[in-house]
């Protein structure tokens, strides 16, 4: 007889350990950070055994800990898999593609592309899901997920796409007010969710790296996602952490500019994620292929 595993528990600690952090692993799974705490705890008691170490902020798996996310990301994805074979075996496989992708890097960067891409197949149509749900490899319906992220996992094909730099970015006419980082106090600066949450990809990343001391940030304002702080920051209501894939065609229009030299590696990269399966069909393999010319 099976035993009566906790499958909600172990697909809650899969997340966190995946996004290191209880927060993103909350705002995936579309649940509250304390119950992210609360299954990862009845899941430690129920184990007998210490799967997270929490310091601060950031959160790192113990080897009991990390051991168990993988079994679990491998167990579920081989599920997966499977219940999509058993799906596409009863039905005609379409010729669209449903890509998965954050929302920052769809609306700057991918979307304005895809014309070109339907262009030369038109036969493939790309259906676009910025729905965070969707970019779980484990439970997602999408063919591909463009995942942001230090390193990919969940799926058993990954392609890096491209890294990133990070510098700022504001509206000529606001880069006239920055002579110096420390400008920066008497300026709005625009903040995303990543500068919220995570302590690797933010002002005070780029600061750090750069070898620059900032200021106090004393009027910030935040906004949701990452292409509001860039149409914020082009619309001139502040200075913005730009990422270079989504503030590049902005900047060569001459909507943005980069008011400091200084600009820094970002520790995330882009990544085409999707079962092995899936390069199977003709479709997903050109939409990779044209993603990597794009790229």
């Amino acid at each position: 007889m099976l035993k009566t595993l906790p499958f909600g528990a172990l697909r809650t600690l899969e997340a966190v350990v995946r996004l290191r952090g209880f927060s993103r692993a909350a705002e995936e799974l579309n649940v509250t950070q304390s119950a992210v705490s609360q299954h990862v705890k009845q899941l430690e008691d129920w184990l007998g055994t210490r799967l997270l170490v929490r310091k601060g902020r950031s959160v790192d798996p113990t080897t009991a800990g990390e051991r168990l996310a993988h079994a679990t990301r491998e167990s579920f994805g081989t599920l997966a898999r499977v219940c999509d074979d058993m799906r596409d075996a009863s039905r005609a496989l379409p010729k669209g593609i449903l890509v998965a992708s954050p929302p920052g890097f769809a609306f700057l960067w991918l979307l304005p592309r895809l014309l070109r891409f339907a262009e030369r197949y038109p036969d493939h149509p790309v259906s676009l899901s910025t729905d965070p749900q969707s970019l779980d490899t484990l439970s997602t319906e999408a063919d591909a997920v463009i995942s942001y992220s230090k390193a990919h996992s969940g799926a058993s094909h990954a392609t890096l796409l491209m890294s990133e730099r990070m510098s700022p970015v504001c509206s000529p006419e606001i880069s006239k007010t920055l002579r110096s980082v420390d400008d920066l106090q008497d300026n709005v600066v625009l903040l995303d969710h990543m500068d919220d949450r995570s302590t690797a990809n933010n002002w005070d990343f780029w600061a750090q790296e750069a070898g620059l001391t900032l200021p106090k940030l004393t009027h910030t304002r935040m906004l949701g996602q990452a292409n509001l702080v860039i149409q914020a920051a082009i619309d001139g209501h502040g200075v913005a952490m730009g990422r270079s894939p989504l503030v590049q065609d902005a900047v060569d229009k001459g909507q943005l500019v980069y008011p400091f030299p200084q600009s820094v590696a970002s520790p995330f990269s882009y990544w085409f994620l999707c079962h092995q399966s899936a390069l199977e069909r003709k479709p997903v393999m050109r939409f990779l292929e044209w993603l990597q010319t794009e790229c």
